[in-house]
């Protein structure tokens, strides 16, 4: 890739939920609100990590070894990660320069829509979530084909039936802020009426220029997703609607997200977690990346048994 004339930067944001200061900084501006409590906005699921930036960052140091840098958006944090590849703490106000009126926020969305703003950040970059681990060798290609080029991982879904899902599950209180109505959202901005990409939790690659040449076009629809502190039912997904544009190009191929991604959503028993595992290590398996979410949930058990996994799985050869 680097012969091609373009580098891929990976871009992780992160949050310490155990930081007191932040937590009374979130705690002052939500204001009592209770509905702000709903696992969809500010739920505290949100928040809380149990060090897996650290197996994320080691993931890509070990899998992802053609990396130019890697950056960590935080608020004021810095999760002190070893590695080999660069490292550049990224704080909030940095991206938000011009937008401070905004700051603090505590809405992963509002920071997504900002992350191109990174200053010397690649053309090609691969947005993680700290939750994702990198399970076994990538090559750029398989994130970037060709320059200017993405692959992603999801299926194109109806968005009138999508649509119609969810409006009986908000009626039987499933909270009306949740990542699918992201993605429709965003693929209406973008232009497409009948459907939308069904997104996993994959890492996602991105093209700074076309999210920078969109929201310079646009700028009302970025205030409109960085101005709420706390997720709302009137943000989009920034990847969602990156994706949605490049399809339109012809400059995006979709690959299924079954074979690739292994999930783990910390509410299974240690049975269903050694299956869930045996996902990436049986032979033959194509599982590149593995996504532990809600760690806090778990018991302490099988919290050992994920790190005994991480530990082994990332463990460098003499």
């Amino acid at each position: 890739m680097k012969d091609e004339g373009f580098s891929v930067d990976v871009v992780i944001t992160w949050v310490d939920g155990g930081d007191a200061a932040l937590n009374a900084k979130r705690a002052k501006y939500m204001g009592g609100d209770k509905k702000l409590l709903a696992k969809d906005i500010a739920g505290t699921t949100r928040y809380v990590q149990r060090g897996e930036i650290h197996w994320c960052v080691r993931s890509v140091n070990k899998f992802m070894p053609w990396v130019r840098r890697i950056f960590i958006v935080t608020d004021g944090q810095n999760p002190n990660v070893e590695s080999r590849i660069p490292v550049e703490i990224i704080d909030h106000k940095v991206i938000f320069q011009g937008y401070e009126q905004y700051l603090p926020t505590f809405n992963s969305l509002s920071i997504e829509a900002m992350l191109w703003r990174i200053p010397g950040l690649s053309e090609h970059f691969v947005y993680l979530n700290d939750d994702v681990l990198i399970c076994r060798p990538v090559t750029p290609e398989c994130f970037f084909p060709k320059q200017g080029h993405i692959i992603c991982h999801g299926h194109l879904a109806s968005m009138p039936w999508t649509r119609l899902r969810y409006a009986v599950k908000e009626r039987f209180g499933t909270c009306p802020v949740n990542h699918v109505r992201q993605m429709m959202l965003a693929a209406e901005i973008a232009g497409s009426r009948g459907s939308f990409i069904r997104l996993s939790h994959t890492p996602h690659p991105l093209l700074r220029s076309t999210l920078e040449r969109f929201y310079n076009e646009h700028p009302r629809l970025l205030v409109q997703n960085i101005k709420e502190r706390f997720r709302s039912r009137w943000h989009f997904r920034t990847d969602e609607l990156c994706y949605m544009l490049l399809l339109s190009e012809g400059r995006l191929q979709l690959q299924r997200v079954r074979p690739v991604l292994m999930r783990y959503y910390g509410k299974t028993g240690m049975m269903q977690l050694e299956w869930t595992l045996r996902r990436v290590t049986r032979p033959g398996s194509k599982v590149c990346f593995a996504c532990f979410y809600a760690l806090e949930q778990v018991s302490d058990n099988i919290y050992a048994r994920i790190c005994r996994f991480a530990d082994d799985l990332l463990r460098e050869e003499e």
